[in-house]
């Protein structure tokens, strides 16, 4: 993980299940997954590759760009849903997905 001014870098990050979903160049390969941290240069993205084996791997941040629930090719199971698509319509958060009455109706 970077360091800034020399020091170690100021780490942020989500509650569990509320994490924003991001698409990150990674080498030559494009994945969607989670940010799970942050600092200002750099992210920590959590992703399945194509073997179906969970990754992690701090990406510089200008190769991650934020995406919505709904964009993203993977979608955590562990996902806080009223997060996401909260009941009353309105921007839950970071995911900026529908409304609860549209999320996984065919479930």
């Amino acid at each position: 993980m970077a360091a800034m001014n020399g020091g170690p870098a100021r780490v942020t990050r989500e509650p569990y299940g509320r994490e924003p979903y991001v698409r990150a160049r990674i080498g030559r390969d494009t994945v969607d997954g989670k940010a799970i941290a942050w600092t200002r240069t750099e992210v920590q993205v959590k992703w399945v590759d194509r073997d179906g084996a969970m990754r992690t791997d701090w990406v510089p941040a200008q190769a991650v760009r934020r995406i919505s629930r709904d964009e993203s090719a993977w979608r955590d199971p562990y996902d806080d849903y009223g997060f996401y698509y909260p009941a009353d319509g309105t921007d839950g958060g970071p995911g900026n997905g529908p409304p609860a009455a549209r999320h996984d109706a065919a479930k």
